[in-house]
């Protein structure tokens, strides 16, 4: 007797009706195997019932025909016929059948009740989890859980192949909605040339990798670019691992309130500053913008304390300030780790349906060229993180190694590099380092000492 028939109630469980009436119906049409909707013989929660299931199966997948007769015989040459009762069996059920028309109904209730029985499972395993002495955390165990229960979703769904004539109705609806309304498809960083050149902003989906060499800025533009998200409404969290949340605070009132950073951090400041003080605190204090300053996160903490958000505030972009101060992972070389890492932003950002932007270093390879400006296997630590990400930028001031030009002051570029759905391009912006805050580019590109700045639009598409 099956574990299941000791209780009462697990008769819920599974339906023998509806699978004998599933394998009846199979009996008498095989054409009727189209209308299966995905079942599989997995689903059957009796062994004799998936044995013949699978037999039918093989004799329809083979062009064969597969009545009570056939089945019987192509059984009974695999010395199974008695497992399932024999002839006399085969026969009943395709007797019984009510009615060859609500098979696709029939196979709903196999699958349903598969679920059922997947979920006690799965809850079994989660009570294991918790009663059983191990070396794991409670956030591991909470992390396991839901991934038990995320596997549930897959049992009994099958995606078919469609027709791109039936897959393009969404797409130009889609198209269509976006063309009457101007909203672009994107999330908006605030910069309208970064924004055009990211096909309308970050994708929900999309891993995002901002790199740089030190004090190029990173923080800053992810922070500005995550301010501006906040400020337009939608809900963001940065897990800050490099600086305390005091001084992210500082910098987003800085940049808010137009105040040098310098003299809001000494207390220094002039009485027009006050006003605008004001201001940025009320500005902020009407966002959603979420700091987390724990230091050396694992990405199981990252996983976490995301998905936590967004069901406690709701979550448009996450912000991981930075791959190289996370902690964590079975990997034993850092560049395997580092690889883990970018797995699983990219995991996540999938998962919760969100752009997750994530910091990198940048080795001193870039140094070494004439223009300073690097390229992908400049990436640190791993090439992973170039397979992983769908949009690589890098923020680059050429004032960092030529600080005696002038018109270099304050010139900066994010130049994309990896662009999975769209062009190549450098996008020059103002970098304004007393407020932490970057923005628009107008007027003429400034001279670099190797040559002028070209602005580089549609190099390549990376598809």
């Amino acid at each position: 007797m099956n574990a299941i028939d000791d209780f009462p109630q697990a008769r819920a469980l599974y339906s023998v009706e509806a699978e004998q009436a599933v394998l009846g119906g199979l009996l008498l049409d095989n054409d009727a195997i189209d209308r299966l909707n995905g079942l599989e013989a997995a689903h059957f929660y009796r062994d004799d019932h998936r044995v013949i299931f699978s037999r039918i199966i093989g004799l329809v997948s083979a062009n064969r025909p597969a009545d009570v007769i056939t089945v019987f015989e192509s059984l009974q040459s695999q010395g199974q016929a008695e497992r399932v009762g024999g002839l006399a069996y085969l026969n009943a059920v395709a007797q019984h059948t009510p009615s060859t028309a609500n098979i696709a109904r029939y196979a709903e209730i196999v699958r349903d009740r598969a679920l059922l029985r997947e979920t006690a499972s799965a809850a079994r395993k989660m009570l294991e989890l918790v009663e059983t002495p191990s070396a794991m955390k409670g956030a591991e165990i909470v992390d396991k859980a839901q991934s038990l229960l995320a596997d549930l979703s897959k049992v009994g769904v099958r995606r078919e192949p469609k027709m791109i004539a039936e897959l393009m109705v969404p797409v130009i609806e889609q198209v269509d909605a976006r063309h009457h309304s101007g909203i672009e498809p994107g999330i908006s960083t605030g910069i309208a040339s970064l924004d055009a050149a990211l096909n309308g902003g970050l994708h929900p989906g999309n891993l995002v990798i901002v790199a740089g060499r030190p004090s190029m800025g990173k923080t800053a533009l992810t922070t500005d670019l995550g301010l501006n998200i906040a400020d337009a409404g939608r809900s963001v969290l940065l897990d800050s691992m490099e600086m305390a949340d005091a001084e992210i605070v500082a910098r987003a009132l800085a940049n808010r309130g137009g105040i040098h950073l310098s003299a809001l951090l000494r207390g220094r400041l002039q009485d027009s500053d006050w006003p605008r003080l004001t201001w940025a605190v009320q500005n902020l204090g009407g966002m959603r913008f979420a700091i987390d300053d724990t230091p050396a996160m694992s990405l199981l903490d990252v996983k976490t304390k995301a998905k936590a958000h967004k069901r406690k505030h709701g979550l448009d972009v996450l912000i991981v300030d930075y791959l190289g101060l996370m902690s964590g992972g079975e990997e034993k070389m850092r560049t395997q780790q580092i690889g883990a890492y970018s797995r699983g932003l990219k995991a996540l950002a999938k998962e919760l349906s969100i752009p997750v932007v994530a910091l990198a270093q940048l080795s001193r390879k870039n140094e070494e060229r004439p223009d300073r400006k690097p390229i992908l296997s400049d990436l640190r630590d791993s090439g992973d993180i170039e397979q992983d990400a769908d949009v690589v930028i890098f923020v680059h001031r050429p004032e960092m190694y030529d600080p005696n030009n002038p018109d270099l002051k304050g010139y900066a570029e994010a130049l994309i590099r990896k662009n999975r759905n769209g062009a190549l391009s450098d996008v020059p912006l103002l970098y304004r380092g007393a407020l932490t805050k970057f923005e628009e580019w107008t007027g003429p590109l400034p001279m670099l000492s190797h040559g002028p700045a070209v602005r580089k639009r549609g190099i390549a598409a990376d598809l």
